[in-house]
């Protein structure tokens, strides 16, 4: 596999992370996009070697063939439209975009440009959803009937200080699009495309103009699911998805996987703490989503984070803050195609 020469455009909270895995496939990284002093110098400890310009106008002059795109979701568009200009291959942290047009509408832009394009939503590299995801293969839990998905975090005032963080401007929303992407990202992959959902949301910090507390219902054809995600849930915890059939049930906290029939048994256990935005504890998942991308563009092939992929989560959360606008509103969830990933996963 050919070196990739890499600019990362954006050095916020993630880019530790994604810097240390590029580094780890054996990346060339040749740019990094940021204007913030402290960031700059942060970027320049994890990536020596790299140029620090102050635009993805200047870094894509330096000869790169992948740009990996960290910026707020906002901004996405305008910078992936660079990007595909000048024909690099991209990676998108996620979410796609701040709201499902905006994020189908990109995804058709690198189509169009005739580039790859990936999400980063690396949990689906984690070992508890591989062994989930093969359990339900399986069908060691029956008939599928009940989901339950918590997602409860905590992020201090001082997360919410940075200017933009939890604006519909910026981010598109709050917790949900922004932390709760990856259980809900899993979910979908377990359990399959929704019909419908009815959701509330809350926020406790004036600050704060999107939620930072969030309920759905959701209809499936043979099922129903309910999932709460907050970050105003002192002192925060991993991520849970239960899952209830008619012939047992699978329990996934954190990176533990527990499977209850006639008997109890753990078949993974490894548990993640995603209670802060430490990115930086799931550093092997970013190795190996930049392993399976740049492997699989190689060969020619998908990867198992393709950037249509992400617009299923997205559909999802698009129709929930449809109706967590308007209370006691169903809104119908665009039917987006859930690819089935063939990665560690």
């Amino acid at each position: 596999m050919s070196v990739r020469r890499v600019i990362v455009i954006g050095a916020g909270l993630t880019s530790a992370a994604h810097l240390a895995a590029l580094r780890a496939v054996g990346a060339d990284i040749v740019g990094i996009v940021t204007t913030d002093p402290a960031r700059a110098a942060a970027a320049r400890s994890l990536a020596p070697s790299a140029q620090i310009v102050g635009s993805v106008e200047q870094a894509v002059a330096l000869g790169a063939d992948t740009g990996v795109v960290l910026t707020p979701p906002s901004s996405h568009r305008h910078v992936i439209e660079v990007l595909t200009e000048h024909g690099l291959d991209v990676v998108i942290d996620k979410p796609l975009a701040a709201n499902l047009p905006e994020a189908t509408a990109l995804v058709e832009c690198v189509e169009r440009a005739g580039v790859r394009a990936a999400v980063t939503l690396q949990h689906r590299y984690s070992s508890a959803m591989g062994v989930a995801r093969e359990a339900m293969r399986q069908g060691r839990i029956g008939e599928l009937r009940a989901v339950t998905v918590i997602v409860p975090l905590w992020r201090s005032d001082d997360y919410y200080r940075e200017p933009g963080r939890g604006t519909l401007a910026r981010d598109g929303g709050g917790v949900l699009i922004t932390q709760a992407i990856h259980p809900l990202d899993s979910y979908l992959a377990l359990v399959g495309p929704p019909r419908s959902v009815v959701a509330t949301s809350s926020t406790s910090r004036s600050r704060l103009q999107a939620e930072d507390t969030i309920h759905l219902l959701v209809d499936h054809e043979n099922c129903a699911a309910s999932i709460m995600a907050s970050t105003a849930a002192w002192p925060g915890g991993p991520a849970a998805i239960h899952l209830y059939g008619d012939g047992g049930q699978l329990h996934i906290v954190g990176e533990s996987v527990t499977h209850v029939a006639e008997r109890t048994e753990v078949l993974v256990s490894g548990p993640v703490d995603a209670s802060g935005p430490d990115p930086s504890s799931m550093a092997a998942w970013f190795i190996d989503l930049y392993t399976d991308v740049f492997g699989s563009w190689a060969r020619r092939q998908k990867s198992g984070c393709e950037a249509r992929s992400g617009l299923a989560v997205q559909a999802l959360i698009d129709a929930a803050y449809h109706s967590a606008g308007a209370p006691l509103a169903r809104a119908l969830v665009q039917r987006t195609t859930i690819e089935r990933q063939t990665c560690r996963c």
